[in-house]
């Protein structure tokens, strides 16, 4: 496994792993990550932190399963899929969502750079419709 598989992975698997910590390691203070389907900008180890948080109060239950990584010199893919059930208050830049007690089963997309084994920049694609919807807070 080379040096950018190795970040790209810590960073994910930390999730599964419940230790937010391990997954701060591989960020500088820098680094700039983007939930594009929130518009949201996550900058630094300590934003990562705050948002494995918040994740992890709404779905306590939570897995991060990394299906596939793809490397290209610098930039990695992952494919990943999370899982769990809406049971503590999600609250996000478009407000609280209350515990609906559903299961949600979600596949997302990472596009990450890395230098020196640190990721410094990426992008999170998922389809937050479905997500959504799983949750029963939108209609098909």
């Amino acid at each position: 496994m080379n040096e950018t598989e190795r970040a790209v992975r810590m960073w994910h698997e930390s999730w599964d792993l419940r230790d937010p910590d391990r997954g701060a390691t591989v960020i500088p203070d820098d680094c700039q990550f983007e939930d594009v389907a929130r518009g949201e900008m996550q900058v630094g180890p300590e934003a990562y932190k705050a948002d494995y948080y918040r994740w992890r109060e709404a779905f306590p239950d939570g897995e991060c399963k990394v299906v596939k990584v793809i490397v290209d010199g610098d930039w990695a893919v992952v494919e990943f899929v999370n899982r769990g059930t809406h049971t503590g208050p999600l609250r996000s830049s478009l407000g609280t969502f209350e515990p609906t007690g559903r299961k949600v089963e979600v596949r997302y997309c990472s596009v990450m750079r890395v230098e020196d084994g640190k990721v410094v920049e990426g992008r999170d694609y998922y389809d937050s419709s479905t997500f959504l919807r799983q949750l029963g807070l939108m209609k098909n």
